[in-house]
């Protein structure tokens, strides 16, 4: 069976989410067999070097990226404010891994592209709001999770300070960005998001 067989019309044509698992039969499995989506563009990208995919794993939009992100931190931060002092420390750290990647990975690729579109006062929004975050963030290093008051109180202002910039973002800077960026490159600057993030993972922005 060939490849094309396998993948379903629209994902080949345009890369669209596939809903449902794929049946595949080939030689190389010996079996028939149930592949979920992500293992089937895994075995298309094998067979096909350098075929455009959009899937869940290896080429999602830099949009959806981000709002998966600010989900995660937004729920990180949720259970912080609800933890015991006992088990703050290690979710705090956790939230750092997530919250200060993402900053550094919108700071050295999405917001140059925004830029280039022109975008220039809707970047140096966020990137103050970025400062604030990160001011918040080594104040609360500075203080133990022990400290009830002072911790739980700089904690809230980073709670209401990552939600006005998600908030902002999602409302504001993304309907822009998709107006005025086509969906190859958000694909493209989601792809190297994940590379900058990586090499940035909890460096401090200054």
């Amino acid at each position: 069976m060939g490849i094309r067989q396998v993948l379903p019309h629209r994902f080949t044509r345009r890369g669209e989410d596939v809903s449902r698992d794929l049946r595949v039969l080939s030689p190389g499995f010996g079996r028939e067999s149930i592949l979920h989506i992500g293992h089937t563009i895994r075995f298309y990208q094998m067979h096909t070097p350098g075929a455009p995919i959009r899937g869940i794993e290896m080429g999602q939009n830099i949009l959806n990226l981000l709002r998966q992100e600010h989900a995660k931190m937004l729920m990180q931060l949720g259970e912080l404010q609800q933890r015991e002092i006992r088990d703050r420390a290690e979710l705090f750290k956790e939230m750092k891994n997530t919250l200060l990647p993402h900053m550094a990975g919108e700071e050295r690729v999405f917001y140059p592209r925004l830029e280039e579109q022109g975008l220039h006062d809707l970047v140096t929004g966020s990137r103050e709001e970025h400062k604030i975050i990160q001011a918040l963030i080594d104040r609360l290093n500075n203080i133990s999770t022990a400290d009830e008051e002072d911790w739980v109180d700089v904690m809230s202002q980073l709670q209401e300070a990552v939600r006005g910039h998600v908030d902002r973002e999602e409302k504001t800077v993304f309907p822009e960005a998709r107006q005025k960026i086509d969906d190859a490159l958000l694909l493209r600057i989601g792809n190297r998001f994940e590379e900058a993030k990586g090499k940035a993972h909890l460096r401090p922005l200054r």
